[in-house]
């Protein structure tokens, strides 16, 4: 089943003043039916986004990464399925469900998944730049 979303569904997103309510399970595995998992391994959906919150639930392919980065606030990184390899600089944490990384703004990382993972990403962006 093909995860898809509605114009009115994506735009309501923006606006945390409203309740959502996500089934995160059924969401996981229409992403994990979408062409971008079968073509590269990972495929996410931004849940709530506005300018104070973030929240995305992605999905990965064992052995799929996502090359290093870094986020424009402090971020959470709950995994809710499978385990994956969350590197910042050498050190490598390995998170499996019911594991919760919290890691300071700016804060270069990348992700690697040891089995067929889910994780949800949240990030609360600053008002203004670090300096």
């Amino acid at each position: 089943m093909a995860l898809e979303h509605s114009r009115e569904e994506r735009t309501a997103r923006l606006f945390t003043e409203e309740l959502h309510l996500f089934n995160l399970p059924e969401t996981m595995q229409g992403l994990r039916g979408e062409p971008e998992y079968a073509a590269n391994g990972r495929n996410g959906t931004t849940l709530v986004k506005d300018a104070e919150l973030r929240v995305v639930l992605q999905v990965l392919r064992e052995g799929a990464e996502m090359a290093e980065h870094h986020a424009p606030g402090p971020i959470t990184v709950q995994v809710l399925d499978g385990e994956i390899q969350f590197s910042v600089g050498e050190v490598v944490h390995t998170l499996r469900p019911g594991g919760l990384l919290v890691l300071p703004t700016r804060r270069p990382h990348a992700v690697k998944a040891a089995r067929d993972s889910a994780f949800l990403l949240t990030i609360a962006p600053l008002a203004r730049p670090e300096a």
